[in-house]
């Protein structure tokens, strides 16, 4: 697969082929923070976001980091609320992202995902650029039995209390059955000394 030009120095990654699960994490601190924003600071947010694509069109995000037109991951930007949240996200992220074994990992996108009950995000594949060379994780935050995640053929209800690698470049999409909001926070990891 071609590289990015803007990434060439950086080395694609091997994305699972479906899921990988990464095992336990503790969210409670994140989770007891999350339950306090108001849907004020949710519109807010949701409508200063990069990322307004069209299969999003019932999910909310508060972008912490993001990678400008999703090419250079080295080339991120941080927004003003990752200086208020970093000391309970960078916690949970650096305990996850220890087991990759990365010289000097590098945060690229770091959001929280809101998709509203009853409600789905279409079917998609996140493209090239920077998503050739990061590692993508969801953490639930909150979830129900009803929210389900597809990647190709396979799906996958993901847990609150675990996180998981997911294959963003081949085609998935999530729908939310159930009568409460998936909320996930999402991030992409790279080596940034490579």
């Amino acid at each position: 697969m071609k590289n990015d030009l803007n990434t060439a120095q950086l080395p694609l990654v091997e994305k699972p082929e479906t899921f990988l699960d990464l095992g336990p994490v503790d969210v409670a601190p994140l989770w007891a923070q999350v339950q306090r924003l108001s849907e004020t600071v949710w519109l807010q947010e949701d409508n200063a976001k990069e990322n307004k694509f069209d299969v999003f069109h019932h999910t909310r995000h508060i972008i912490f980091r993001f990678t400008p037109s999703n090419r250079d991951p080295r080339e991120f930007y941080s927004n003003p609320i990752w200086m208020i949240w970093k000391p309970l996200l960078l916690p949970v992220m650096n305990g996850i992202t220890a087991q990759y074994g990365l010289k000097q990992c590098e945060y690229s996108k770091v959001m929280l995902a809101r998709l509203s009950a009853g409600a789905v995000i279409d079917r998609h594949v996140d493209g090239a650029g920077s998503n050739l060379v990061t590692h993508k994780v969801h953490v639930p935050l909150q979830t129900n039995e009803g929210a389900v995640f597809y990647i190709g053929d396979s799906k996958r209800h993901l847990a609150v209390g675990r996180a998981y690698e997911v294959n963003n470049i081949a085609p998935h999409g999530v729908e939310n059955t159930g009568d409460e909001d998936r909320i996930h926070l999402i991030f992409e990891h790279f080596d940034a000394a490579t």
